[in-house]
């Protein structure tokens, strides 16, 4: 097999084989050793060994550098280091984009990516194929209604005060789209998270105080909190909508496949509302509209509520319109 073949079918294990800025970036992070080892992949270092005719000694050492690059991950299995590629092209791409060599060029060629080929993929995709939805919105939970039954994973601060480890990353997102200024060291890493960004290098250990402090500053600044979706995940990121990968699929049909909303939509008191127009500048998927009062698009609405925190007459409040079945647990 030539070597770019080797690149090539990388591209493809991502779903996106015709992808020329893909296969840049599978070039420029990997060498042809660890492309080849990589196309191997899952498997644990013996197995590897005996596929690649390789000593067991120089394939560790590929399988660490692919690692540290995030071109790949690593499970236990049977007492072995088990390492495998990325579940898909957003797993792909949060963890390359924090490799430490990367640069400008390198993020540009995941922003062509992402702008061209996945938006393009997601497009085209048909209808009877539904992709699980890699993220759902956790909403600011201080301001859901009084006496709604909130699910202790509906709550950032809970998260946290569970978590036995923690960590901060800079949000791939932001590095890569560099479509503004937000908060740049913002993704909050939990337990198994923060464990896998603290071998890579590329994660800071933080307190729970520090974290908390993270999840403020994003509020006040107008980004979103999102986990993985499902229960208790790994990660808290704290999202813009113009660089956000979630985001940015807004106007793309099949963005609810890849997004998955709270359990809540905000509701307006006209008695309180005075139409001030606040919310419609911080609300980050156009949900808005402004009449004698605020006027939520429940279609649209994902129950972040940035709308309810920035409200000045506190007229704004999230209530539940989803069964805790929304949510899966696992």
């Amino acid at each position: 097999m030539s070597d770019d073949n080797l690149y090539r079918d990388l591209c493809s294990k991502m779903g996106l084989v015709n992808s020329e800025s893909l296969f840049k970036v599978w070039k420029t992070l990997c060498t042809v050793e660890e492309a080849r080892v990589a196309l191997m992949l899952p498997g644990h270092v013996d197995e590897l060994a005996v596929k690649s005719g390789d000593d067991k000694t120089r394939v560790a050492g590929l399988l660490t550098s692919l690692f540290k690059k995030g071109a790949v991950f690593k499970s236990q299995r049977d007492g072995k280091t088990v390492y495998k590629l990325a579940k898909n092209i957003i797993q792909f791409h949060d963890a390359s984009i924090l490799w430490d060599d990367a640069d400008q060029d390198f993020f540009n060629m995941w922003k062509r990516v992402m702008d061209e080929d996945f938006a393009a993929m997601m497009r085209n995709l048909p209808e009877s194929v539904k992709l699980p939805s890699f993220m759902r919105v956790i909403p600011i939970d201080e301001h859901i209604r009084h006496g709604s039954a909130v699910l202790p994973y509906e709550e950032c601060v809970h998260l946290v005060s569970k978590a036995e480890q923690l960590a901060v990353v800079k949000c791939p997102c932001r590095l890569s789209q560099q479509n503004c200024d937000a908060l740049i060291e913002a993704c909050i890493q939990l337990n198994r998270g923060a464990e896998y960004a603290l071998d890579r290098g590329h994660g800071r250990q933080i307190s729970r105080e520090e974290a908390l402090d993270i999840l403020k500053k994003s509020e006040e600044a107008g980004l979103v909190h999102m986990a993985e979706n499902k229960g208790y995940g790994n990660v808290i990121c704290n999202c813009c909508n113009c660089c956000c990968e979630m985001f940015r699929l807004k106007d793309n049909s099949k963005k609810e496949w890849i997004l998955s909303p709270s359990r809540y939509h905000a509701d307006v008191d006209a008695s309180r509302c005075t139409a001030c127009g606040l919310c419609l500048d911080t609300c980050p998927v156009d949900a808005i509209t402004l009449g004698d009062v605020s006027e939520i698009d429940t279609s649209l609405c994902i129950g972040c509520g940035l709308c309810a925190a920035n409200c000045p007459e506190k007229a704004i409040l999230l209530v539940p319109v989803r069964e805790e079945q929304h949510i899966p647990v696992k």
